[in-house]
This record gives structure tokens, C-alpha cells and sequence, in this order.
């Protein structure tokens, strides 16, 4: 992981995917233009508790992408070299300072979106939001919502405008 940081000191280097989701063997740094039919790849994590309730985030007001509104858990794009289940406990640890290990996460489905391809991963995790570290210069705040809540907030625009169908498989995977 170490080695992953290093090299990527310097500003985001990002593989390139194909639709597929196939590396292709080249990379960009992170604000270049792709090309074609390439694609970045971005990890989100969806944590639930045993209340089946999302720990979201509230992104801060100074990011440039949905800035002030809820989103999930956590998730970032993910670095040159690494996987995607390890940038999703990355970035879960860096937004959050909530700290998972690999078997904790469960792959949930991949949703192309302009031009990435968004992983969820999903975690059951018990946490209490006012005892997390969050990163202040993304996450201005952490709370606990139901679906109807965050279904609710993706209709009026308070969250971040995930495709509603994607939001409920996750809650629903997270209750069996």
C-alpha cells in the first residue's frame, strides 16, 4: 500500500479500463483527458448496521463534485496498481478513520457512469458517527439513514444522484 502512495505522491495516477472493466495496460494522471472509450475506475463502500442503516457522509461545501450534499459511506477513485476492494478500505479509512480488513467487504455490482465504472463494495459495521475521524476537507459531517431516508434525499437532491434501483440492492443485500 505503502509503495501505491508513493507512487502516486505526486498527483492521482489512475489505470485506464476499458468498458469492460479490463485494465489496458495504460494509465492517466488524475484531471487528463481519456480517450475514446476509456474509463477510470471509482470504489465505493456502503457500510450498514444491524438496523440495516447507511453510515453516509455529508461532502464538504469546498468539493467541486456535489459538494454539500449526502453521499455513501465512502469511495474515491482508485490508484495505479491497486484493486478495487483495497481502494474502497483506503478511502474508507482516509474520509471516515473507520478501519476494516478485505474480508469485511462484500463485492456488490459495477454501474458504469460517464466515463468510470463505479464498484460497491458493501460492510456491516456498528459505528458511532460523532467518535469518527473524518477527513475535513471532504466530510463536513456522518449519519446513519434508512433507505426511505436516502431515497428520499436522492429524490429532492440532498444526496448525491446514485440510480435509486443500485441504492435499494445494497440495502437489501446488507439484510439477508
Amino acid at each position: 500500500m505503502d509503495e501505491i502512495r508513493d507512487k502516486n505522491a505526486e498527483g492521482e495516477i489512475l489505470d485506464i479500463y476499458t468498458p469492460q472493466h479490463e485494465r489496458t495496460g495504460r494509465s492517466v494522471r488524475r484531471g487528463e483527458p481519456l480517450e475514446g472509450d476509456d474509463r477510470l475506475l471509482v470504489a465505493h463502500v456502503c457500510v450498514l448496521n444491524g438496523k440495516n442503516e447507511m453510515l453516509c457522509q455529508l461532502r464538504s461545501p469546498a468539493k467541486g463534485h456535489y459538494g454539500g450534499r449526502w453521499d455513501l459511506t465512502a469511495g474515491g477513485f482508485v490508484l495505479s496498481g491497486e484493486d478495487a476492494a483495497a481502494s474502497a478500505l483506503r478511502e474508507l479509512e482516509e474520509e471516515m478513520g473507520l478501519v476494516l480488513k478485505p474480508e469485511d467487504l462484500r463485492f456488490v455490482f459495477t454501474e458504469p457512469f460517464s466515463y468510470v465504472l463505479d464498484d460497491y463494495f458493501l460492510a456491516k459495521a456498528e459505528a458511532d458517527p460523532a467518535a469518527l475521524t473524518l477527513q475535513e476537507e471532504e466530510v463536513a459531517d456522518a449519519r446513519w439513514f434508512s433507505l426511505e431516508e436516502v431515497t428520499a434525499m436522492i429524490g429532492d437532491g440532498r444526496f448525491v444522484d446514485y440510480p435509486p434501483e443500485g441504492i435499494r440492492k445494497v440495502f437489501s443485500l446488507a439484510a439477508e
